[in-house]
């Protein structure tokens, strides 16, 4: 039996305009005033310095790592206040969420740090439909999603993998990967192009997906 739905957030729930922001205009831009730089010359070394860590280490997903490698000071969460409007919930959502939480326990399951999520869902109107939210990095440690993520997520929620079922917009991240933790998942194509059974194209075709589960 379904107990709980767990959302990625960033595509799914809210656009990804917020952290993009951060992350190739906002830091970039402080970079370019620390060292007296034309904008596009800042972004350029901000991108190659982000290439060099890569995302499979935990510093790649860390702003306050950032800060102190640009010596850009301790503004970080000033940086983060500066872009929160543009962490926008897709149109749907809110309608989606109210309903589904009628009947289930609605939880966030992201690769983002903290402090996005805290940004994006925890100091907005969504913190209400969502009984706890869990980040990879800042909660377990994990890079990325991985199986063992979605495992103790639901060892935390005291739940069996199959009363968990996840859905994100990756298809490697929110699809494959739950499922090698026997966490069933729905993947959500806001393009429109993927089509099975397993795919919906807005959050508007998930109550009547689960009806079908059920």
């Amino acid at each position: 039996m379904l107990k709980v739905i767990s959302f990625d957030m960033d595509g799914t729930l809210v656009v990804k305009n917020f952290a993009d922001a951060v992350w190739f205009e906002g830091i970039p831009k402080l970079y370019a005033r620390r060292f007296d730089l034309p904008f596009e010359r800042a972004l350029e070394e901000v991108k190659r310095a982000y290439d060099e860590v890569g995302p499979s280490r935990i510093e790649w997903y860390d702003i306050k790592y950032w800060f102190r490698r640009f010596n850009l000071g301790s503004g970080w969460a000033e940086l983060l206040e500066r872009y929160r409007n543009l962490a926008e919930p897709y149109p749907e959502v809110p309608a989606i969420l109210e309903k589904l939480g009628r009947k289930y326990s609605l939880i966030i399951v992201s690769a983002a740090a903290r402090e996005f999520i805290n940004l994006a869902i925890g100091d907005t109107s969504l913190s209400r439909f969502f009984v706890k939210s869990f980040s990879a990095i800042s909660d377990f440690g994990l890079i990325g999603k991985q199986p063992e993520l979605f495992s103790r997520v639901c060892q935390d929620l005291c739940v069996k993998p199959q009363e968990l079922l996840h859905v994100g917009d990756h298809v490697h991240h929110d699809f494959e990967v739950p499922r090698k933790a026997g966490v069933r998942t729905i993947l959500l194509d806001r393009d429109g192009e993927a089509d099975s059974s397993d795919v919906i194209h807005s959050l508007d075709e998930l109550p009547p997906r689960l009806e079908s589960l059920s």
